[in-house]
């Protein structure tokens, strides 16, 4: 736990907390699904070792590989809504399953602290998403400028015509 990223606000006693809940350590091996999209679990896992895939609808997109001190599964954690896409073991990998039982008895320090590092992924997150959006959106309304110029000119476009 020490090495872990995800931990690394926590005091050597909460970590050793942490630690003595060895019944929510999971081992997963190569292949198996930690979890499935559309399952109604609401349990978040820790990444503690190994990696995952992040796969996304029937055609197996992979959309995220992650690493340890990564975490997943949050979005169902706090919404209670349905898993939106699978994650699959690439290696052995060792899991914290947290749910909300067990969150509730560590008490408040550990709690915020978790709290606060989910907080913290999901506004990185959003400001990623803004900005993916502001390019999108940028050569949208390039294509749609060179598009308009091209039609004044009575040029061609790139675009196909119905």
């Amino acid at each position: 736990i020490d090495r872990i990223p995800f931990f690394r606000n926590f005091s050597m006693q909460e970590k050793n907390r942490m630690v003595c809940l060895s019944s929510h350590f999971v081992l997963f091996q190569k292949g198996e699904y930690l979890i499935r999209e559309g399952d109604r679990d609401s349990a978040f896992f820790i990444l503690l070792s190994g990696s995952v895939s992040v796969v996304k609808g029937e055609h197996s997109c992979t959309i995220a590989k992650l690493t340890p001190g990564d975490f997943f599964g949050e979005i169902s954690f706090i919404t209670k809504t349905p898993r939106t896409a699978h994650v699959i073991a690439d290696e052995t990998v060792l899991v914290i399953k947290v749910n909300k039982e067990m969150l509730d008895s560590l008490g408040p320090s550990i709690r915020d602290k978790i709290k606060d590092n989910i907080i913290v992924r999901l506004a990185e997150r959003i400001n990623c998403l803004n900005k993916a959006l502001m390019v999108t959106e940028f050569y949208s309304k390039e294509n749609q400028s060179d598009a308009k110029t091209a039609d004044t000119k009575g040029g061609e476009t790139s675009q196909r015509q119905p």
